[in-house]
């Protein structure tokens, strides 16, 4: 089931209390998070003298049913240190389920859609941008746009894939096509390229790539020359710069890990089947918006875009 979730904060670090929940909620198990947000600053709602929240949206597909759902979110909010002290208190982070596609609940415990879901501005507003059909009217509360989520780096990703979108096989890339490689190379030169250890060990003789800045994934690396190294997404998030275009390059649990963040993606497909064990993520709210023939009849460039704001 496609689920949307409202997340808020007003104590501590609110803007990495909100990634900290998202990561979080992309660990539960029967859970995938598929899109999220930028972040919006409002007033408190209910209980005013308070700190001002930032708020964002999340859309999942569940497979787990809605209150074992919402025992795992109250799992998350505890664990990032909500003390519920107050109705409508202040708090290191919330997490709401909004709405449920096809689904209705009114109990003791949940009640979807939310029953103040068409009150508040700081839920409609970022949960507007991620369901662009969301019909409602707005209240004349102000919700202003801020720095802090993910969504701001505009990632964009990079791959080349097989008709059943295969990325590679035992370690290797399924193809090496020189025009691919050419294209590759025009939209990454000079740009910020983000990928796994593996993915580095593809390269010629296992170096980061030239003439680009290198922000490789990795447990293990502590340091190499012409690459910065993260162990996790939070850690990405503190030195990415919004004003660089980001591109992630692989592999296929890199693509997984960030493709809720990304807004434009370069997939050159080939018109063939190859053995793989590695494959792309599958593609959820974008839209073709161009294509490139890259030279072959076999393989061409597919230019995709999110939908909505």
């Amino acid at each position: 089931m496609i689920c949307y979730l409202g997340l808020g904060a007003n104590l501590g670090e609110r803007e990495k209390n909100l990634r900290l929940a998202i990561e979080r909620i992309k660990k539960i198990h029967g859970v995938e998070v598929l899109r999220v947000s930028s972040f919006y600053e409002t007033a408190a709602w209910g209980v005013t003298n308070q700190p001002n929240f930032i708020n964002a949206a999340v859309k999942i597909s569940s497979e787990i049913e809605p209150l074992k759902l919402l025992d795992e979110l109250q799992k998350i909010e505890i664990a990032l240190g909500r003390v519920r002290k107050e109705h409508w208190g202040a708090r290191t982070i919330d997490i709401d389920i909004l709405l449920i596609d096809g689904v209705k609940i009114n109990s003791e415990r949940l009640t979807v859609p939310h029953k103040f879901l068409y009150e508040r501005d700081f839920v409609l507003v970022p949960l507007s941008e991620i369901l662009p059909t969301l019909k409602f009217e707005l209240h004349g509360d102000e919700v202003k746009k801020i720095t802090g989520s993910p969504k701001d780096f505009k990632l964009k990703m990079v791959a080349c894939v097989d008709k059943n979108f295969g990325l590679g096989y035992k370690n290797n890339l399924l193809f090496k096509i020189p025009a691919d490689m050419k294209n590759f190379r025009a939209l990454t030169l000079n740009n910020t390229v983000i990928y796994g250890r593996k993915t580095l060990a593809t390269f010629p003789n296992s170096k980061p790539l030239a003439s680009r800045r290198n922000i490789i994934f990795s447990k293990n690396l502590a340091v190499l020359d012409g690459a910065e190294i993260v162990q996790d997404i939070e850690n990405l998030w503190q030195i990415l710069k919004i004003e660089e275009k980001n591109f992630v390059i692989g592999g296929a649990e890199i693509f997984a890990e960030l493709l809720p963040y990304t807004e434009e993606i370069f997939l050159t497909v080939v018109d063939a089947e190859k053995p793989a064990d590695k494959f792309f993520p599958k593609v959820e709210d974008f839209k073709l918006t161009d294509t490139k023939n890259l030279g072959g009849t076999e393989y061409g460039l597919c230019q995709l875009r999110r939908f909505g704001r």
